[in-house]
């Protein structure tokens, strides 16, 4: 893959982190936080705009989210309203990726796996939700609920309420399920542990809403296949007073600069804000098992097929051929020779030390 042009969207600069107090975290945002607090501060100060792109997948993801909101409020209720509803979110999506420069990922039928998959998971999903005999008396989408204090909220994707009966249901567009070990070794799957936390804590904060404790927690996927949640009382009030722990102790460090960060493979690799942490720079210098750079440009060589290839060293001298560039990219490095740089969104090629560029491949100078 060559990257074709050089401008604003694939090179940048980090600018001084303007860090700001969080004000509230919702409850996709708590595992997070627990697990890396700096990635949530980052994001914080950047005003949760990203610095490296999302995966087109991650688009398909809002644009599947929001069909199955309108399956659940009744607003498409056969496949000719899907049909028609899902083209148009996927051209309003279109739209604004090639207004924010990444008409690389249009058309998403041609960049996204499953695609023609997952529109057939909605038909599915659709035709049960048509089929399901029994109606609760009522139910609420999009139900935003909140703390006392306003320090925790978010949106419930679906909350049924019925005679001595509420459940709680999360929609997801991706993978629900981890393998996890049991104590004899044995592999079974289940929940992933932030869908478990997430759910959790909307369950009590619809407590601490509206007085009513949740009968169920639920987390559905494009299948309609539903994944019910085990928790308690005691566990959910645990989980609502740690996260607030966790705010005030994260707003603490704010004042004080003093962060916790947690530089770590699970944590870094897929994180957007990684241009900007130094923690994660500094655990980079040791550890390749991220496909990102950073050092000097040493060298630049350009080929008769015009791409370009950039060699780069880092901190302990280990020196790194970064393979695709357009031929507009020869003079840039040139004119940066001896300069540090970072590049984002690499792919390890099987030779010992050489990267090459993919279609979200970023530089930050």
């Amino acid at each position: 893959m060559v990257l074709r042009k050089i401008s604003k969207d694939i090179m940048s600069m980090v600018e001084n982190i303007n860090y700001k107090r969080i004000s509230r975290i919702s409850p996709s945002q708590y595992y997070s936080l627990k697990s890396c607090s700096y990635k949530s501060i980052l994001a914080e100060a950047f005003d949760k705009k990203t610095l490296l792109p999302l995966s087109p997948n991650a688009y398909l993801g809002t644009v599947l989210h929001k069909i199955l909101e309108l399956i659940s409020k009744g607003q498409i209720s056969d496949e000719q309203q899907l049909n028609l509803v899902f083209n148009q979110e996927i051209n309003n999506m279109e739209t604004f990726l090639i207004e924010k420069g990444m008409s690389l990922f249009v058309p998403l039928q041609m960049n996204v796996m499953d695609f023609g998959l997952k529109k057939i998971q909605l038909k599915k999903h659709l035709r049960a939700v048509g089929n399901a005999s029994l109606k609760p008396p009522s139910f609420l989408t999009e139900k935003w609920v909140e703390s006392k204090d306003s320090l925790i909220g978010g949106k419930v994707d679906l909350i049924i309420v019925a005679d001595d009966f509420i459940e709680i249901i999360d929609f997801k567009t991706g993978s629900i399920t981890e393998d996890v070990l049991d104590d004899t070794g044995e592999v079974f799957q289940e929940v992933k542990s932030e869908y478990r936390d997430q759910l959790k804590l909307y369950g009590f904060l619809y407590y601490d809403k509206f007085g009513s404790f949740p009968s169920k927690l639920s987390v559905v996927d494009l299948r309609k296949q539903k994944y019910s949640i085990e928790f308690s009382f005691e566990e959910c009030k645990s989980i609502f007073e740690d996260a607030k722990k966790l705010l005030n102790e994260v707003n603490d460090g704010i004042e004080t600069g003093v962060f916790n960060a947690v530089p770590n493979e699970t944590n870094c690799k897929y994180c957007l804000y990684r241009p900007a942490c130094k923690f994660y720079y500094q655990n980079l210098s040791v550890n390749f098992q991220f496909n990102d750079l950073k050092g000097l440009v040493k060298n630049v060589n350009q080929y008769q097929n015009g791409n370009v290839t950039v060699f780069i060293e880092d901190i302990n001298n280990t020196k790194f051929a970064i393979t695709g560039f357009s031929r507009d990219y020869n003079n840039y490095f040139n004119n940066i020779l001896n300069q540090e740089i970072s590049i984002f969104n690499l792919r390890k090629e099987a030779a010992e030390m050489v990267y090459s560029v993919t279609r979200t491949t970023k530089i930050y100078e």
